[in-house]
């Protein structure tokens, strides 16, 4: 009887997979690349290089933070989408009832496909904001904004794609 005991307590615990890092991926074993398109900017407000500056965002947090091999296109991992939105709102007036701050939102719509596994594809808009005093002009809190705006977002986008959280 102690030696069936053993025994199972032996194949429970060597049966058990358990899978776990230090990063939080949860990439499939079949995954080992990824592909990052041309992100056009379709805002009203158009920033020149924007798109760009994201999608170079995108490639190095994947980059940096898997193993996978980026590749032109037809990646096991998709990223394709756009700049939606880009847009300067006042968020709080003075007493004379001009701009004290200002809001930039930016807004990117993600369209991604897992070639590996279709249940996994999905589109969605990602939305993140900066605010800033309204004596500023935005040129002069751009380069700030966007790398905020951009850092969040693609937290966002890696955590729904890449994490799974």
């Amino acid at each position: 009887m102690k030696k069936f005991f053993l025994f199972g307590i032996l194949f429970f615990i060597f049966s058990c997979k358990v899978n776990y890092s230090f990063t939080g991926i949860n990439i499939g074993k079949n995954i080992k690349t990824f592909s990052v398109s041309y992100f056009p900017n379709n805002a009203a407000l158009v920033v020149p290089g924007i798109n760009e500056d994201f999608r170079n965002m995108l490639i190095d947090k994947i980059t940096q933070s898997t193993n996978l091999e980026q590749v032109k296109s037809e990646g096991d991992l998709s990223f394709e989408g756009e700049i939606a939105k880009y847009d300067v709102q006042p968020v709080s007036l003075t007493a004379g009832q001009t701009a004290a701050m200002n809001r930039l939102t930016v807004k990117i719509k993600i369209i991604y496909t897992n070639r590996k596994k279709d249940e996994d594809n999905f589109t969605k808009t990602y939305s993140y904001y900066y605010d800033y005093p309204a004596d500023k002009s935005r040129t002069e809190i751009q380069d700030d904004a966007h790398q905020t705006i951009f850092e969040h977002i693609l937290n966002d986008v890696f955590n729904d794609t890449l994490a799974k959280w």
